[in-house]
């Protein structure tokens, strides 16, 4: 009898081991399929960031800063006296360590160079800091688009070389700065850096903003980095005019929601 009880308390261990064995072995297989099914979510939101940025290809330029590069937008002597304080310091290429912020510095940058440039301010300190920055990200795609007359096609190459490169997120961050330092620069006049927009003009900026919206939502689901981008511009989502004079309208509303914006990608 006692022979017998033995062999039924080992034989018990074993069931017990084996039962521990195959749980671990299902909670594996559960982890890797959970993993599979994130990767599988990962790459469709991908796929929908390919989609977006194309959908931005295929809109015009947002007009701003390609206004004043055309002389389409300008100012008299009066006018240039009143310089403006809003544009960012160019010393800032000094303090910069990520890439996200080195590309975000770099678009808004460029724009603000070619509005100081509107107001006969020097622009040298602008070009020292992105001939530094040029060199620290070390991406002459990103240069080529800056420097592009054009807008859709640049754009396209220029999302393409990224995605190459494995820099298809820093893409959005020089995308993002882009067109949010554009939105914020109209906001501070809108009736001098809207001069020649019409209301389809006016229309095209609300889906540019649409479009990034979503765009950097994706994002952040995948890469957390992106969060705090995300939530600043989430209130930006209503600007959605149809027309020049809603635009104006929106835009003097949401000045203070932009300035918040354009602070986040400064930092």
């Amino acid at each position: 009898m006692k022979r017998f009880t033995t062999i039924l308390a080992i034989a018990a261990v074993c069931l017990v081991a084996a039962s521990c064995g195959q749980n671990k072995k299902n909670q594996k297989t559960v982890e890797q399929e959970k993993s599979q099914a994130e990767l599988n979510q990962e790459a469709l939101i991908k796929l929908h960031l390919d989609t977006l940025s194309n959908d931005i290809s295929n809109l015009q330029a947002m007009g701003v800063i390609a206004n004043v590069k055309d002389g389409r937008i300008v100012l008299s002597e009066q006018e240039k006296k009143l310089k403006p304080d809003y544009l960012v310091d160019p010393s800032i290429a000094d303090n910069l360590q990520t890439l996200s912020q080195k590309y975000r510095a770099i678009a808004i940058l460029a724009c603000d160079k070619e509005i100081a440039k509107l107001y006969g301010m020097p622009t040298a300190a602008y070009d020292k800091a992105l001939i530094k920055l040029y060199a620290d990200v070390n991406d002459s795609n990103l240069k080529d688009f800056i420097d592009s007359p054009g807008f859709g096609e640049s754009l396209k190459t220029y999302y393409q070389a990224s995605k190459d490169n494995g820099r298809a997120e820093l893409f959005w961050d020089a995308t993002a700065a882009a067109i949010v330092e554009e939105l914020y620069i109209a906001s501070q006049n809108t009736e001098k850096f809207l001069a020649g927009f019409d209301d389809e003009a006016a229309s095209n900026i609300s889906y540019h903003i649409s479009l990034l919206s979503i765009a950097v939502e994706e994002l952040a689901t995948i890469n957390s980095e992106y969060e705090s981008l995300n939530e600043s511009m989430q209130p930006l989502v209503v600007i959605n005019a149809i027309n020049l004079d809603q635009l104006k309208e929106q835009l003097s509303q949401m000045k203070s929601q932009i300035s918040s914006t354009r602070g986040i990608l400064t930092e």
